[in-house]
């Protein structure tokens, strides 16, 4: 069997859940205001799109919130989901970090965190009228998550230390900075304390350098292995090149799942530039617009077999990086500039109080191509691009492009 089918169908499965996933809130959202204007042209539709676009994002993305919390109280009954909190509680100098981006974007983690719903009264009933020792409980599931883990089994020992956290019936939970062995470098870590007295540490993966204020995961995949690292002062988030999401390729269906989300999550646009090189099917796709509380950028290189078919690439390998750089402005206000780096997938995305319309974002980026070969396709699959908006000058192997 094919080695990349597996992949192929994960990336398959993963784009029809997030289909689903979107298109629900997206058909019972109302895409306009009850005083939306009349519209009678396509340049006043942009227009209209622009301006809805330029506001805050903070009261969607907190209705969100609010709606989710909702439909779970909505399915589970008011018993399931008592009106309550968990006790969440920030150590000073992370609650100092979460209060800056609070105060320049539209992201309160702090607010978040002290806000989750107690969803533990259905481990408190099964340990009662089971009579279950939790401690007892709590140590067996742990044994067999280790063992699990020991085989190379994450999902299912992660399956395992959930099961003996979550009906051990959580008390409290202390955010808290701890320092490391590394010089100028903090470790978040959760301490629990579960109602049967015990104390647990909580080790999700985040470190931050307290010189430079960038959150990471040492092993390189992101922070909490969500793919992505933040550069707190500077409110940028960017993958590093081991993201998680290097495994799944790039098809169609992504950014059809995000094209049929509410407006206010994404809200994007994007090119795909497809050329033969190498006896290899090729594709640089770039992105531009606003994400969630953030507007950036993305330039993703991909290749495959010239004998498949649909609309699946698989990311480049370490040998076919390609040594890339990227900023993105709105006017003459730079957002963010990336510095030229070897990577498969660079990308900046901005925490900010407004979200911009992809067409008032400029994004300007330098592309070291392979050879000359590689240069001249790449460049005819720009000149072939249906909208012929992306402009070029070149340099040596280098393609400089304005978008």
């Amino acid at each position: 069997m094919n080695r990349s089918f597996p992949k192929r169908l994960l990336a398959l499965l993963l784009a029809a859940i997030l289909t689903v996933g979107v298109c629900l809130p997206a058909a019972a959202a109302p895409s306009f205001p009850q005083d939306a204007p009349d519209m009678v042209s396509i340049e006043q539709y942009r227009s209209f799109v622009q301006a809805q676009s330029e506001k805050s994002a903070g009261p969607g993305f907190y209705r969100f919130l609010r709606t989710a919390r909702f439909i779970i109280r909505l399915m589970t009954g008011q018993l399931l989901l008592p009106d309550r909190n968990f006790d969440v509680r920030m150590d000073p100098l992370l609650d100092n970090y979460c209060a800056y981006i609070a105060a320049n974007s539209d992201l309160d983690i702090t607010r978040i965190l002290t806000n989750l719903p107690d969803t533990s009264l259905p481990a408190e009933l099964a340990v009662k009228v089971f009579r279950i020792d939790t401690e007892q409980m709590r140590r067996k599931m742990y044994e067999k998550r280790d063992k699990l883990w020991g085989e190379g089994k994450e999902a299912e020992a992660m399956i395992y230390y959930f099961l003996g956290a979550y009906y051990s019936v959580m008390k409290s939970c202390d955010v808290t900075a701890v320092t490391t062995d590394e010089e100028n470098v903090i470790e978040v870590v959760l301490y629990l304390t579960y109602r049967d007295g015990e104390r647990e540490d909580v080790h999700p993966g985040i470190f931050i350098n307290t010189v430079t204020n960038e959150a990471y995961n040492r092993d390189g995949k992101g922070i909490v292995e969500t793919g992505f690292n933040c550069s707190i002062y500077e409110l940028l988030v960017y993958a590093p090149v081991n993201a998680w999401m290097r495994d799944y390729g790039f098809c169609f269906g992504y950014d059809l799942a995000c094209y049929l989300s509410p407006n206010w999550m994404w809200n994007y646009t994007t090119r795909r530039f497809k050329f033969k090189y190498d006896d290899r099917e090729w594709m640089i796709q770039i992105w531009k617009g606003s994400y969630l509380v953030t507007n950036g950028g993305e330039i993703g290189v991909y290749n495959r077999d010239k004998k498949k078919i649909g609309t699946h690439y698989d990311c480049v390998g370490d040998e076919d990086m390609l040594e890339m750089s990227m900023s993105v402005s709105h006017g003459d206000e730079e957002l963010f500039s990336l510095p030229a780096a070897r990577h498969w997938w660079i990308n900046g995305f901005k925490m900010d109080k407004v979200r911009y319309a992809p067409s008032s974002l400029t994004m300007r980026a330098s592309i070291v191509l392979r050879d000359e070969e590689m240069l001249g396709a790449f460049l005819k699959a720009v000149d072939r691009n249906y909208r012929h908006d992306v402009h070029y000058t070149v340099d040596g192997l280098t393609a400089y492009l304005t978008w």
